[in-house]
Order: structure tokens, then C-alpha cells, then sequence
């Protein structure tokens, strides 16, 4: 408990030489803080709208190429069983 004790004077020793700034300036640095934060909001949020786009004509472009008949090939499904208890311990009836 003593332990706590010294810290806490110590802390409130440390306290004292610390040098605030003044309101004026903290209002300031407030200001450009957030300034900064929307200006590289705005520009990366720009980037993303350019590369979103930009993909998404890709995608539209390469959907909308002409498709010749030829081109066109019928895929028959297969279709799989489902395996039964008995498969997965590989007793046969």
C-alpha cells in the first residue's frame, strides 16, 4: 500500500512541471486536427469511388463482349450421390 501512496505524490510532483498549452492554442490544433482528418477522408473516399467504378466498368465491359454461337457450349450436369452411412464406414449391403 505504501507503494501506491509514493506513486501518487509522485504523479502529482509530475503533474506540477507540466507545461499546458494555453486555450488558444488547443483550439488550434483542434481545428487542424480535424481539418487534416477530412481532407484525407475526402481523398481517400475519392480513390475508392474512382477504383469502384473503374472496376465496375471493367466488369460491365467484359459482360457486355459479343457472344457467337460457337462460342456457346452446352455443360450437362452431373449430379452426385450423397454418401450413405454405410459408404462412410465401408461396409456394403
Amino acid at each position: 500500500m505504501k507503494k501506491i501512496i509514493n506513486f501518487l505524490k509522485e504523479v502529482a510532483v509530475e503533474f506540477k512541471n507540466i507545461t499546458w498549452p494555453k486555450k488558444d492554442t488547443l483550439i488550434q490544433l483542434t481545428i487542424v486536427v480535424i481539418s487534416i482528418s477530412i481532407i484525407i477522408s475526402l481523398i481517400l473516399g475519392g480513390f475508392d469511388y474512382l477504383f469502384t467504378n473503374s472496376i465496375g466498368l471493367l466488369g460491365n465491359l467484359k459482360n457486355q463482349a459479343p457472344v457467337s454461337t460457337e462460342q456457346i457450349q452446352s455443360v450437362e450436369p452431373s449430379i452426385n450421390p450423397l454418401p450413405t452411412a454405410a459408404s462412410a464406414t465401408g461396409t456394403k449391403k
